[in-house]
């Protein structure tokens, strides 16, 4: 009797069996079926698929490559917790493709672009890379397979693509790419394939400060995943990722969901995007005040990284935050040292200029904080949305404390607005309460659009961290320090007072401002009056 072998059947939409019903097929064509059928079968059912082509004897697929392929690409898929696992079985499609030249368009080109993305996931982004690029020269000068299925293989390398140029930071590059496959993927990609299109649409919308496309992408991956575990698994990564950081971005201080932070770890463990998960469980840690957990998940996403080929855009990220964690605890010097030869790159996305001019306004010189988003302003339109709110926000209390009263509302309007579109108050909360309180008393004097005056109402019903706390009593020197700084004076002039070196007196200005949880002159000035250790100039 001819022994038969099962191999579920998936509605394309959902990856679920259809009707519930298994195809009963004979060896032979139980493996046509799979040739046909792997890219969809794959992703969701890896284990369930390489059993079913091992209940078949060896001897009747071992010289198939797009078995071996599809045995290969399984190892990728919901619940796959060794990537490497798949590399003998990418050996065996390479060893018989070197064995037949004349091997299809599809079998040389579906090798490259699945082999291609276990190598990304495995931190080998260089590899990938290359892989990707060869496949483009093939794709692109072998005619020799029809039409459809060429546009099936544009499609999927197009993806694999867009997603390696996420992690070395080319995101107009990533942004192309990826809007080409999501273009096709209706008809040319498989499931988890949109889920993963999607995924990475919505992180680098997200990126570039388009918080509602970054919202609908997350909605489109979803609604491609339903019924399957796709979104909590390595190919919907990226939209758990980019849904922590809308959760930090729009409820600032707030405790994560834990829902979210379930997902976002299931997503990203043992994947090319486990570091970016542990990246926004740092800034949520730093966002909720824990600066010294924060710098601790940062380690282990440097960690992460160092095993990643090529640069990455996640490490300035890291390297960024970790500037302002340390700033957070005082340690200015540190922090300005963390920002050393960091590559803004496109757009801005990853600018420590907001840092640094912080950290000037920490030691108040507001001119130089100025001067560091210089660049920045220059880029105008052009700069990534999410970081401008900050970069305006920290102009507007620079041209305050010079005095520029013009420059200031013009910057404070345009931060106002764009923290609006997107529902944002994180930026605000580094500017000092004295200074964001009359920034928004100026605003609420000019007509402001119906979102801005929301967003200032919401701004002032936030609930106040300011306190004034003399954490450690200040030195004599400080005091001394402290009623200059009240007068008006500059560093450079303090210090030819007191007959000590300008560096000298920043060093005793960050103590002081350490000592009274202060942030900047003005803010200092005013702890040190409230606490009778100085006289407000009038």
């Amino acid at each position: 009797m001819q022994q038969r072998y099962s191999v579920n059947s998936r509605n394309d939409t959902t990856g679920e069996p259809e009707n519930s019903t298994a195809l009963q097929l004979d060896g032979r064509n139980a493996l046509d079926t799979i040739e046909t059928m792997w890219p969809q079968i794959a992703p969701i059912q890896g284990a369930r698929l390489r059993d079913a082509i091992r209940s078949i004897p060896e001897k009747e697929w071992s010289d198939r490559a797009r078995i071996l392929l599809a045995l290969a690409a399984s190892y990728r898929s919901i619940g796959s917790t060794s990537r490497s696992a798949a590399l003998p079985w990418f050996r065996a499609v390479d060893k018989s493709i070197r064995a037949d030249p004349g091997s299809p368009l599809d079998v040389r080109v579906g090798y490259l672009i699945h082999f291609a993305a276990t190598m990304r996931t495995m931190g080998d982004i260089e590899r990938s890379r290359e892989n990707l690029e060869t496949a483009r020269t093939m794709i692109e000068s072998d005619e020799s397979l029809d039409i459809s299925r060429r546009i099936d293989l544009s499609a999927s390398f197009s993806l694999q693509l867009g997603l390696a140029r996420i992690h070395t930071g080319a995101f107009d590059e990533a942004l192309f790419a990826l809007s080409l496959a999501e273009g096709l993927a209706n008809e040319h990609l498989s499931t988890a394939e949109r889920v993963e299109c999607h995924s990475a649409l919505a992180y680098v919308a997200f990126l570039l400060g388009d918080f509602a496309l970054a919202d609908s992408q997350i909605d489109l991956a979803a609604q491609h995943a339903d019924g399957t575990d796709l979104l909590r698994s390595s190919f919907g990564a990226l939209a758990q990722v980019t849904r922590f950081h809308l959760h930090i971005e729009r409820e600032s201080g707030s405790e994560p969901h834990e829902a979210l932070l379930r997902d976002l770890r299931i997503a990203c463990r043992n994947t090319d995007w486990e570091a970016h998960s542990l990246y926004v469980e740092a800034l949520s840690r730093y966002d909720d005040g824990a600066s010294i957990e924060a710098l601790d998940l940062l380690g282990r996403v440097t960690r992460l990284l160092a095993h990643f080929s090529g640069a990455s855009a996640l490490d300035s990220a890291t390297r960024i935050l970790r500037s302002e964690a340390l700033r957070s605890l005082g340690e200015a010097s540190q922090s300005h040292d963390a920002l050393a030869d960091i590559p803004v790159g496109q757009h801005h996305v990853n600018c420590p200029a907001s840092i640094t001019a912080l950290a000037s306004l920490t030691l108040g010189d507001p001119q130089q904080a100025l001067d560091a988003l210089e660049s920045c302003l220059a880029l105008g339109d052009l700069h990534s949305m999410r970081s401008m709110v900050q970069i305006h926000a920290i102009a507007a209390a620079a041209h305050d404390d010079l005095g520029n009263a013009v420059a200031s509302s013009i910057a404070f309007d345009r931060s106002l607005l764009m923290a609006a579109v997107n529902g944002v108050v994180w930026p605000f909360a580094t500017l000092p309460s004295e200074v964001l309180e009359r920034l928004l008393g100026r605003a609420a004097g000019r007509v402001q659009p119906a979102i801005v005056v929301a967003m200032m109402e919401r701004l002032r019903t936030a609930p106040s961290t300011d306190s004034v706390v003399l954490v450690d009593p200040l030195s004599e020197r400080e005091l001394v320090i402290v009623r200059h700084l009240a007068t008006g004076a500059t560093l450079s002039q303090i210090g030819a007072e007191l007959f000590i070196s300008v560096n000298t007196v920043k060093s005793h200005v960050r103590s002081i401002y350490r000592k009274l949880s202060a942030t900047n002159r003005r803010e200092a000035i005013a702890r040190a009056v409230q606490l009778g250790l100085a006289e407000q100039e009038q």
